[in-house]
Order: C-alpha cells, then sequence, then structure tokens
C-alpha cells in the first residue's frame, strides 16, 4: 500500500537524512504537502494505504479556511504547498503589496516558488515574509505530528526546500520551523526532535521501494521458515 511519500520517508530512514534514526516524519514539500512516517523501522501505511498523509491534518477551523485540493478546508497543504505560497504572494499583489515580484506579476508572468525563494534570498520583505510564514504554518503541523508519534526526527524533502541547508534562507526556514515546533510541542518532544532536509532528492520514493520490497521478502521468508 506504500505510496511515493511512504516510499521515500523508508528510504531516508534506510539510507538517507534518518539512517541513525529508528523514527522519522518525512514531508515532502511541492505542489501539495506529501508524507510518510517511519515507526520503529515499519512505514506507517495504515489499512488503506492512506497512513502519514501529513498534508491533510486540519491547521485552521475558521469558516473562511483555506480550501485544499482533496476539497476541504484548513488542510497544511492549502497554507504550507508551493501551490498555497504562490497564491498567497498573488493575493498580497493584487491588494497593492510592494515586491520586486510586482511587475512580473502585473505582465501577466506566472509566479512560482522558485522565484518566491529567489526573491526572498535577495531580501525582498514580501517574499521573505511568505517563505517564514509557510514555515510557521509547517511548524504547527509538525507539533501536532510529533506530540503523536514522539518521532526522533522530522524530514522536509520535496522541491521546496528554498535552497536546503547549503543557503541562508533554508537555513533561516529551517531554525523557523524549529523554534515554531519547540513553542507548540510537548516540551521534552519538541526540545529532543531534530528537523532537517532531506538528503536523497528525487531518489528517495526508488530507494525507498526498493527498501521496503526487501523488507517484505524478508519478513515473508521468516514467516515461511517459521
Amino acid at each position: 500500500y506504500a505510496n511515493d511519500a511512504n516510499a521515500a520517508a523508508y528510504g531516508e530512514y534506510w539510507v538517507g537524512s534518518a539512517r541513525q534514526h529508528n523514527s522519522l516524519i518525512l514531508l515532502t514539500l511541492g505542489t501539495g504537502v506529501g508524507g510518510g512516517i517511519i515507526v520503529d523501522g515499519k512505514s506507517l501505511d495504515g489499512e488503506t494505504g492512506h497512513g502519514g498523509e501529513c498534508g491533510h491534518v486540519t491547521i485552521d477551523t475558521s469558516e473562511n479556511a483555506r480550501l485544499c485540493s482533496c476539497g476541504q478546508r484548513g488542510h497544511l497543504e492549502a497554507y504550507a504547498s508551493a501551490t498555497a505560497l504562490v497564491n498567497r504572494c498573488v493575493e498580497f499583489l493584487d491588494a497593492g503589496e510592494k515586491s520586486e515580484l510586482g511587475e512580473r506579476h502585473s505582465r501577466g508572468e506566472p509566479l512560482d516558488g522558485l522565484m518566491i525563494a529567489e526573491a526572498a534570498e535577495a531580501d525582498d520583505p514580501l517574499a521573505k515574509r511568505l517563505v517564514m510564514e509557510t514555515a510557521d504554518y509547517l511548524a504547527v503541523g509538525i507539533a501536532i505530528f510529533v506530540n503523536i508519534v514522539d518521532a526522533s526526527t522530522v524530514i522536509f524533502g520535496g522541491a521546496m526546500n528554498f535552497g536546503g541547508a547549503k543557503t541562508t534562507l533554508g537555513r533561516q526556514f529551517l531554525e523557523r520551523v524549529r523554534s515554531g515546533v519547540r513553542a507548540r510541542a510537548l516540551p521534552v518532544v519538541g526540545e529532543n526532535v531534530r528537523i532537517q532536509f532531506a538528503s536523497l532528492g528525487g531518489a528517495a520514493g526508488y530507494i525507498g521501494a526498493a527498501g521496503l520490497a526487501r523488507e517484505a521478502y524478508r519478513l515473508e521468508t521468516d514467516r515461511t521458515k517459521s
């Protein structure tokens, strides 16, 4: 039942950023927000294969909460995905907010997460605020996840990593998430969970799928022998 995010989580657990950890939560940040959870070396796939759908936890219960791609309101994906980042940026620009992105938007040029990240790296106030707000939204969701799972590490994968640990923006984004989680999670959980970027990139899913197949084969072989 493992989907792409579950497989990617197992890949990071097996040979990636979490290879020294026994439990992890992976969030894939891109067009949407995917998720995968590993506990005691096992992928949490659930009864129907929908286990670990972290992007669909509700972080806003107001009547005018943002609409998620799944059709429900207030989900993390509706606030912290690349799609949500662009939507929020366009709303501010249409409302007259000043930004270096404004001219491109007024010409009808489609904005994307990379453009916003580049503007934020160049200290554009609106773009920088949007990236940090994205970190705040993620911190709300992650605090919920770690309070329930108590995973030893949370990892960010996917295309929207704001340059990762190699850039000033990526490091600022990560620290904003960390401080937000510490402020919201149970103290012992928030202080001990490690939050970091993934290391396997786009190969995580393929590697994880191979690892899951290997584990399933091993379990079946052991069962047959017994």
